[in-house]
Formats: structure tokens, sequence, C-alpha cells
């Protein structure tokens, strides 16, 4: 019977457009020190790109490969951002003409020329299961 209702319940929901929650993994590869953090963002809508994440995780930093999981990310389409904050002052730090001075990467490994890389170049896919991606460090 138990499991009848579960069935029923799922059923019923399937047509509804209820979203279901799924955790994003994130390995973040190349980190060479244990100074600060690794923080990671996703970001849901390009025009939100590196502005406003719809979720985000941070890990205290130890070299070699560290994971983070942003829990209860909608299914979708994400664009991926993660640097290692060296001097825990909660920002990406960069040099006189704007180059980054703090290791950083973004989903698919994704680079841009004279800036960073699009939502496009950086979006990777949450299925309802849950996901783990891999990002290295630059």
């Amino acid at each position: 019977m138990k499991l009848f209702v579960q069935f029923a319940l799922a059923a019923a929901c399937a047509g509804t457009g209820l979203v279901q929650a799924a955790d994003l993994t994130v390995d973040i590869a190349g980190v060479k020190s244990t100074k600060g953090k690794v923080l990671v963002a996703a970001y849901s809508r390009a025009e939100d790109f590196l502005k406003r994440p719809a979720g985000t995780a941070a890990i205290d930093a130890k070299p070699g490969t560290v994971r983070v999981v942003i829990a209860n990310l909608p299914a979708g389409d994400y664009a991926l951002s993660t640097f290692q904050d060296e001097n825990d002052n909660g920002q990406l730090d960069s040099n006189l003409v704007g180059m980054p001075i703090e290791p950083y990467g973004f989903g698919n490994d994704a680079v841009g020329r004279f800036g960073p890389p699009s939502f496009e170049q950086s979006r990777v896919h949450l299925p309802e299961a849950g996901s783990t991606v891999t990002i290295n460090l630059r």
C-alpha cells in the first residue's frame, strides 16, 4: 500500500511543473596551497552570470582536489565559476590591468578572450538525479 501511495503521489506531481531539487557536486582540481578557501558559484541565467548566483558553496583550501556540493538546485543548466580566495577577502583579486592574481576556473574549463568566458561556454547541465563536474584551477 505504501509503495502504491508513493507511486500515485509521484504520478500526480509529474505534470504539475514541480521541479526536483538536485545536488551539484563540483571537484576543483589544481589547488596548490592551504591558503584561504575555495569558492564556487552556480548561475542559472546569462544576465546574472558573475553577478547573482543561484547557489554557492565554499571549502577550506588544501593541495590537490577539493569537493564542494551546491545542494538543492532545481534541475537545469548552470554556468559555474570558482576561485581560491587565498587572502579570505571574499573576492577574486586582480592586478592593475584586471588579470586575476588568485587561482580561478570556470565550468567546462572554459577560457575567455580578453575577459571571462561567456555563460554558454561555462554552462553545465544538472539532471534531476544530480551531477558531478570537475573544474581545473588556473
